[in-house]
């Protein structure tokens, strides 16, 4: 009797112990989801003018390096999944998230403001779209 009675209690301090930690990691996930759900409530709810104020620092940065006309507004992307560009462009091999994608009518250029420098240039040929201007064109590399 002695023994079965052990044997309850340790089953059922081991179902206790295994409840404390499937509830700590519970509670771990629930705090990273949201942590997440926070950060994208930040990225949808971005500040247009704080966006068009990063891309005109970027676009600063870039011109101290190489010359971009000052008569040409390059569109300005932020990378922030570089492992999906990676995978259907090789021309994304050495970017980082963070990094950015800076297009003009003639040139793709992956810049790090981390680090300041250029990572890559590409030649790119923007093709109309029927019906709209080059501007909306498509880009191909």
């Amino acid at each position: 009797m002695k023994k079965r009675s052990f044997l309850v209690s340790l089953v059922v301090l081991s179902l206790l112990g295994l409840v404390a930690v499937v509830e700590l990691k519970r509670q771990a996930i629930s705090a990273q989801l949201s942590d997440i759900t926070e950060h994208l409530q930040e990225m949808k709810f971005d500040d247009p003018t704080k966006n068009q104020e990063t891309a005109d620092l970027i676009v600063k940065e870039l011109r101290n390096l190489m010359d971009i006309p000052e008569d040409i507004e390059p569109t300005v992307a932020t990378i922030v999944d570089v492992e999906i560009l990676r995978k259907k462009n090789p021309f994304y091999a050495k970017a980082e998230n963070g990094d950015h994608l800076i297009v003009t009518p003639t040139r793709a250029i992956l810049y790090s403001s981390k680090t300041k420098k250029i990572i890559d240039v590409a030649p790119v040929q923007l093709k109309p779209v029927a019906g709209g201007s080059a501007e909306e064109g498509s880009v191909e590399e």
